[in-house]
């Protein structure tokens, strides 16, 4: 989600969908037509450019972007506070729209780009449950993240039932440690709460217990991820294994790819991720961060394990410079588009339209390895 600053005449918080918009009230405006959540009205609610003036009509809702950058499209829905802050809880032409429902979390990875806060200050279950509420029940994809989501149980229960009501054809990806997914209860709850259309993508940072717990700083915590894998593969709940690289786990890469397609031979996708440096991870940036072109050799034999047993795997968050060219077709353009950049360095790149780019705060650190490529050779 990515929030920005605007100038509005709304008194309290609530929740728009862009339903419509006609350009023939005002010459240079756009006047959108947005509905409340509960879909029990409709209310006129005037979108101003930057550098359009604000009606003198008081009684009339206006909202005008203050950034001449930000635009907004139908089917998007905007949270609106009265203190000016916007934010664009799902976006329709966006692949990485998720509702958020906890800052709490029951483990401290070294490398996340979040920081985990004991508490919820705000109500996050209304508004997931308002924002499902609104979305087409065409919507192909929505995730449910946080923090770690299964820690608001019942809140979990009531997001999957919304999405279940509202979105029926929607596949769910569910991000989770699944360490609460141990009690196989827990799984059969899930199960009965959804439409047979979730993924749970959960992380699996090594092979060995050891290297696994030091890294999400909780002793044990290994175990019971696997534990909640193979709960959820005893419903037949399609899972989703992942990795991020860092300086403590790049070297077991293989090891890694070896031990996932032996002990989970049944899952869905793998996805092998390059780090995001912001929060704890940029905050242990010495401890984690390590170049990817000092793994690729490690990267290359992971992922040729993987496929040649025909596992389906990618590789995200890394550019194609700094690949090989005989894994570019694993590269998935995975970094939510607020938070996608690219450099100076990339252009003129002939490759820029593939490559997944960076994340903002790459700016911190970046690989020594980046170049824009001029020319790609046919391989051989």
């Amino acid at each position: 989600m990515r929030s920005f600053k605007v100038s509005t005449n709304i008194n309290h918080a609530n929740i728009f969908k862009i339903a419509s918009c006609c350009v023939d009230t005002y010459e240079e405006g756009e006047n959108f037509l947005s509905q409340d959540y509960n879909h029990s009205s409709c209310s006129s609610l005037m979108f101003l450019g930057s550098k359009e003036v604000i009606p003198e009509d008081k009684k009339s809702l206006f909202l005008k972007l203050d950034d001449p950058d930000v635009a907004l499209k139908v089917g998007d829905i905007i949270l609106i506070e009265p203190t000016g802050l916007a934010t664009l809880l799902y976006e329709v032409n966006s692949f990485s729209n998720a509702v958020f429902l906890t800052e709490r979390c029951n483990c401290k990875c070294l490398m996340c780009p979040q920081v985990p806060k004991n508490s919820d200050s705000d109500d996050y279950l209304d508004l997931s449950l308002k924002t499902i509420a609104l979305l087409d029940s065409r919507t192909e994809m929505l995730g449910i993240t946080g923090g770690e989501p299964t820690l608001v149980w019942n809140d979990l229960i009531d997001v999957l039932k919304a999405c279940r009501e509202n979105i029926p054809k929607a596949s769910i990806q569910l991000l989770t440690n699944a360490r609460i997914l141990k009690d196989i209860e827990r799984v059969r709850e899930l199960v009965s709460a959804d439409n047979n259309n979730l993924v749970v993508c959960i992380p699996l940072y090594a092979d060995v217990s050891s290297i696994h717990d030091e890294i999400v700083g909780i002793k044990g915590a290994f175990w019971e991820t696997i534990e909640g894998i193979y709960n959820l593969e005893r419903f037949g709940v399609p899972v989703e294994i992942r990795t991020v690289i860092t300086k403590l786990n790049y070297k077991r890469l293989p090891l890694w790819s070896e031990f996932v397609y032996r002990s989970f031979p049944f899952t869905s996708h793998i996805a092998l991720m390059g780090m995001e440096p912001l929060g704890l991870a940029l905050k242990n940036l010495n401890q984690v961060w390590i170049d990817p072109l000092d793994y690729i050799p490690l990267l290359k034999n992971a992922v040729k394990i993987l496929n040649r047993r025909n596992m389906n795997l990618s590789i995200y968050n890394h550019q194609l410079c700094t690949l090989p060219q005989s894994l570019w077709k694993f590269a998935k353009k995975s970094i939510s588009e607020w938070k996608n950049v690219f450099f100076t360095e990339c252009a003129y790149c002939v490759v820029r339209l593939n490559c997944g780019g960076f994340f903002q705060s790459s700016e911190y650190v970046k690989s020594r390895g980046i170049k824009r490529i001029v020319q790609v050779n046919k391989e051989t």
